[in-house]
């Protein structure tokens, strides 16, 4: 293949099962199930990181958390660190961002040459919570308190991705002279939980109910670092309904985007790749949690597929396969150089030969928060086995068989002690747990100053402009 283009579209918060690429008959998904029919489908994907900018800093550098040092969302690259998108722009490609990446900053590129629209999300420190007032009653939905408005109508989620999409169809509609490396990137399904009217109607009642409860586990309760929160069962289905329905409508998406692409590729007689993942999944009600940030499959697996010239058709791999290592397969696939410190490992052996390593494991970490504690975690995927482990709870580790156990309701780490034990030994490889909060802490007090001067300085921002009629509170 020579120099293809590439289309990488990236949503934000969705849970791999919830598709009918990954099984579900519930959740309708026609373009993810033709996408995974021309192509090759990751069945056991997994984020780097279950929050959206150390995930989303990590798909752009092939790199973990723990080598980049974004933990948390208040976090950003230097600048002078590079990408798959610097590697790619040196070898003559356009390299171009339409809509969300969840830069923080003044850089709002990181090897992009151009970008088409911008973050929903702030953009500057000390610019989030009430001090969005473009957000109205959707304000606090987007962080803490995202079940506050949950149904069918229209909200600004959903109003950023038809911006988006159609930046991203206009965009292909036009010739471009040199090679393209195109990121989409559309904020759904993530909260709001609001879909679209018709596709709120459609799942309600029968949208699927969550599976893990709260009798039907055995994991430590310290293990839980967000507050559960108790729900009936209709507002539940509402919840569950509207999450089907966001991602029903994200699929839609992505067809007319892949639509264009193929579009443009005929139109200028080009090779090309088109790849679909998400920088994490949603607990979505599982065991009573909502969002992201802990490791359980909802939150940590993710979808990932991709089709095009030289990719493998209808095909599936079953070997544990991370975000990181999608920096890598890009460069591999352009011939594009090697990016400095890279964790992760190309794929293109899987995608054009179908090529499985059992004995491949994939990291994914965490420094999530337990009061004004940090809860360092980390998670090992190795063949069917998934072990969960934080530094302050070394007592407490989880160890599923995720192939025969995939809502993770046994936790076999006592069962199997030598497994545990073996599996124990490959996380904690190269994990500096003193070194790691030395830098959170560090990083942290710089924050706290950058909040400060955001709120006081109210900086410019190179944000999308949220338009009125997104701000009606829909009715569940």
């Amino acid at each position: 293949m020579n120099r293809p283009d590439i289309l990488v579209l990236m949503s934000d918060q969705h849970t791999a099962s919830f598709s009918g690429a990954y099984g579900s008959g519930s959740v309708r998904t026609p373009n993810l199930d033709r996408l995974a029919r021309d192509g090759t489908t990751f069945d056991a994907a997994y984020t780097s990181n279950p929050l959206c900018v150390p995930a989303r800093m990590s798909f752009l550098t092939g790199r973990l958390s723990e080598s980049t040092g974004v933990y948390t969302n208040e976090g950003a690259l230097p600048g002078d660190e590079a990408t798959f998108l610097h590697a790619l722009g040196a070898q003559g490609y356009e390299t171009v961002l339409i809509g969300r990446m969840h830069f923080m900053g003044n850089d709002q590129r990181h090897g992009f040459t151009k970008r088409l629209v911008g973050d929903m999300t702030p953009t500057q420190w000390g610019q989030s919570g009430d001090r969005r007032k473009d957000l109205g009653g959707f304000v606090r939905t987007l962080g803490d308190r995202y079940l506050d408005v949950v149904g069918g109508g229209n909200s600004p989620v959903l109003e950023y991705d038809r911006a988006v999409t159609a930046a991203a169809v206009e965009y292909l509609g036009q010739n471009h002279n040199n090679p393209q490396c195109v990121v989409v990137g559309l904020y759904g399904p993530h909260c709001t939980y609001v879909a679209p009217p018709e596709l709120y109607k459609e799942y309600l009642g029968r949208a699927p109910m969550p599976v893990a409860t709260d009798g039907s586990v055995n994991y430590a309760e310290h293990l839980n670092l967000y507050p559960r929160k108790n729900v009936s069962d209709g507002f539940m289905q509402s919840i569950r309904a509207a999450y089907c329905g966001m991602i029903t409508q994200v699929d839609g998406q992505l067809g007319e985007v892949r639509q264009a692409w193929d579009g443009y590729l005929a139109r200028q007689k080009r090779e090309g790749v088109f790849f679909y993942t998400a920088d994490h999944g949603d607990q979505a009600g599982e065991r009573g949690l909502f969002g992201k940030g802990v490791f359980f499959e909802s939150s940590a697996r993710i979808p990932l597929m991709a089709a095009g010239d030289g990719i493998r058709k209808n095909a599936r791999i079953r070997q544990p396969v991370s975000l990181v290592d999608l920096a890598p397969t890009v460069c591999e696939l352009t011939s594009s150089e090697a990016l400095p410190e890279c964790a992760g490992l190309s794929l293109m052996p899987q995608l054009t030969e179908g090529r499985e390593d059992g004995a491949r494991a994939v990291i994914s970490e965490t420094l999530g928060g337990r009061g004004h504690e940090y809860a360092l975690g980390r998670m090992l995927r190795k063949g069917p086995w998934k072990l969960i482990s934080y530094a302050d709870e070394p007592q407490g580790d989880l160890l599923f068989h995720v192939e025969n156990d995939p809502h993770e309701l046994n936790n076999l780490a006592a069962g199997e002690p030598c497994l545990a034990a073996e599996m124990k030994a490959e996380l904690l490889r190269g994990w500096n747990v003193p070194a790691i909060l030395a830098e959170a802490r560090r990083r942290d007090a710089h924050h706290a100053l950058l909040d400060r001067w955001g709120m006081a300085a109210n900086p410019p921002e190179e944000r999308w402009a949220v338009p009125e009629y997104a701000l009606v509170l829909p009715e569940n």
